[in-house]
């Protein structure tokens, strides 16, 4: 057999390989995952490399200027970053309109959908409004205050959206003082990497249902030790959603209780308004996801108590006279109504439906708040 001959039928069997694997990438799109599949996927895994920068107030911050893409499995964004380090462009001149800042974390920043289909553009289209979007990933209520801090004078805002995820808020107050001595030690405005994989892993994390598919499962296996440190840390972030964990929503908010007093001192001193967002994790909300969920980790899903963490956390900004929008109840009528997706699937953030959902519940609370 000539040379050219063999590499031909080469080439037709490598050809066939390649368009049997996108064949049954493309199939795996519709392969029912793991019903956990948002927590165990880690999509922020898949965030560019170098997007945020060292801040010693903030531990880190989105780094200004930055353009990107953000990808994982079902969607693909371009995003953008102007001067200030806010999602959008350059800020001009202060006009009529009011100025508001929304801050918080991941789903804030919402990186998963276009800047025109976040809670944060919406909103400002519903009211005639500047909204900012002051986001970042794993930010916590320490953050958000101090980000307004910064930010009030130079953009003279009149207020304040604040989004407080259940799913790992209360730890990351608890977190942040720690977090803030280890970031004295690093320079400020150095660029962080979050490079954790080869190339050949990265790729697949962002284009592969497949690889996404096995991944998961792979994760959910390994969860099945019970000797393992990540089981034992899902475990305490998902007890305070069972009836046993009133303990431990206890000892969560009083390590929030100062991140909130925190706030509550900055917008006093603006002398501007702020809203809570109360935001559920997508097992409140999709709640057949609850079950696989919580027998990752020894749950049993009969002791859920999905409420209780965002009452107990309404009661305390009650307590402390901040005003809150509940999100759980306007995503669950959605969802009930036959609306969405509003989560992603390998994700756990809100799709554009989801950030619809949460814009409106908003422009509603605002209305209660400042009497519009």
């Amino acid at each position: 057999m000539d040379l050219k001959r063999w590499l031909g039928r080469l080439g037709l069997v490598l050809g066939g390989l390649v368009v049997g694997v996108l064949a049954a990438d493309c199939g795996a799109r519709f392969l029912q995952p793991h019903g956990a599949a948002d927590l165990l996927f880690n999509a922020p895994d898949n965030a560019p490399d170098g997007l945020y920068v060292s801040d010693p107030e903030l531990v880190y911050l989105p780094r200004p200027g930055f353009r990107g893409t953000m990808k994982s499995l079902g969607y693909r964004v371009s995003i953008r970053f102007n001067e200030l380090g806010l999602r959008g462009p350059e800020v001009g001149a202060k006009t009529e309109r009011p100025r508001w800042l929304a801050a918080g974390d991941s789903f804030t920043l919402a990186l998963q959908v276009p800047e025109e289909q976040t809670f944060s553009e919406r909103l400002a289209a519903a009211r005639g409004w500047e909204v900012w979007n002051s986001g970042a990933d794993g930010y916590s209520t320490w953050q958000a205050a101090r980000r307004y801090a910064q930010l009030d004078e130079e953009l003279e805002l009149d207020g304040l959206v604040v989004v407080f995820f259940l799913g790992n808020d209360f730890e990351d107050n608890r977190r942040f003082p720690m977090d803030l001595q280890r970031a004295q030690e690093r320079r400020a405005g150095e660029v962080m990497s979050n490079r954790r994989f080869s190339p050949l892993v990265t790729f697949l994390l962002r284009n592969s249902y497949i690889y996404g598919w096995w991944l998961v499962r792979e994760r959910a296996a390994a969860l099945g030790d019970q000797a393992s440190p990540e089981r034992r840390r899902w475990a305490d972030e998902l007890k305070p959603f069972t009836r046993g964990g009133g303990g431990a929503i206890n000892a969560r908010i009083s390590e929030t209780r100062r991140a909130l007093e925190e706030l509550g001192r900055t917008m006093r001193s603006a002398g501007d308004p702020v809203l809570v967002a109360i935001a559920p994790p997508a097992f409140v909300v999709d709640q057949e996801r609850v079950a696989p969920t919580f027998e990752l980790v020894g749950l049993d899903p009969a002791d859920a108590a999905l409420e209780a963490p965002g009452q107990a956390l309404a009661r305390e900004l009650e307590r402390q006279g901040l005003p809150s929008c509940d999100l759980v109840g306007p995503l669950q009528a959605a969802r009930d109504r036959g609306e969405g997706p509003l989560y992603f699937t390998y994700d756990g953030h809100w799709t554009a439906e989801g950030h619809r959902v949460v814009a409106e519940a908003l422009d509603a609370c605002l209305d209660r708040e400042l009497g519009d």
